[in-house]
């Protein structure tokens, strides 16, 4: 875990295969948008990861990504996932940003072995399913994530806010094969509420770090998508 709070900016926009030929463009602009809104903001932009969101993407333009120096990629469907994995090299950096069902978990760890991490926990049953494939398989603890529903929205997952400590308390005490890493949520898709949720969710974090006794930083945020990815930066500056 590094040992400072990461907001991940998490939908960045890749190209479509008819595009192909511009993402590693696209990615640059993105970087330079978070490094600079991170310099206004007195942080350092390589604290900031940043998930090239890659689902329906070619294998061709993620490795177009790749090859340019990003290695970070975020999917949202299982069996999509398991198909792309082994086309791309080994120390690509797997998270898995979808809603995931109970039976499709054991598929997902087996089929991808070098999954880095799964942000969308959103319950205790998911939480149980993953603790145990990773024992039956014998991999490494797994980084996760618990979801947020900081909006309210029927639509989204994740757990309520109010809900949020007793789960990160069963990740963290009754999954010995899960490390808890820290907490993501989706904002309003109009932005309307986008401060509200990104403040919700420092909040659930400061709640969950005194239940767990442990300091801010060990807690990472994931937020922000490709419309409101610098405003994350912005209102975690603000928040610290």
């Amino acid at each position: 875990m590094e040992d400072e709070t990461e907001p991940e900016v998490e939908k960045f926009p890749m190209a479509s295969s008819a595009m192909e030929g511009v993402a590693a463009t696209a990615l640059r602009s993105v970087l330079l948008r978070v490094q600079k809104v991170a310099e206004k903001s007195g942080r350092q932009s390589d604290r900031i990861r940043v998930v090239a969101v890659s689902k329906t993407k070619p294998v061709s333009v993620i490795r177009e990504v790749y090859d340019a120096g990003h290695h970070c990629f975020g999917e949202n469907y299982v069996q999509e996932l398991v198909e792309k994995a082994p086309q791309l090299p080994e120390d690509t950096e797997w998270h898995f940003i979808g809603n995931l069902q109970s039976n499709k978990v054991k598929p997902l760890l087996a089929g991808v072995p070098n999954l880095a991490m799964v942000e969308t926990v959103d319950d205790e049953k998911i939480a149980n399913h993953l603790d145990r494939a990773v024992a039956t398989i014998g991999r490494q603890p797994l980084k996760v994530f618990v979801q947020v529903n900081t909006s309210g929205e029927v639509s989204k997952s994740g757990v309520e806010p109010s809900a949020c400590v007793e789960l990160v308390k069963h990740v963290s005490l009754g999954c010995p094969n899960l490390e808890f890493c820290g907490l993501m949520t989706i904002g309003m898709l109009d932005y309307t509420s986008t401060p509200e949720n990104f403040k919700t969710l420092s909040n659930c974090r400061t709640e969950v770090c005194k239940a767990l006794g442990i300091q801010e930083e060990q807690c990472e945020l994931s937020m922000g998508m490709s419309g409101d990815f610098e405003l994350a930066v912005r209102i975690y500056v603000l928040l610290l």
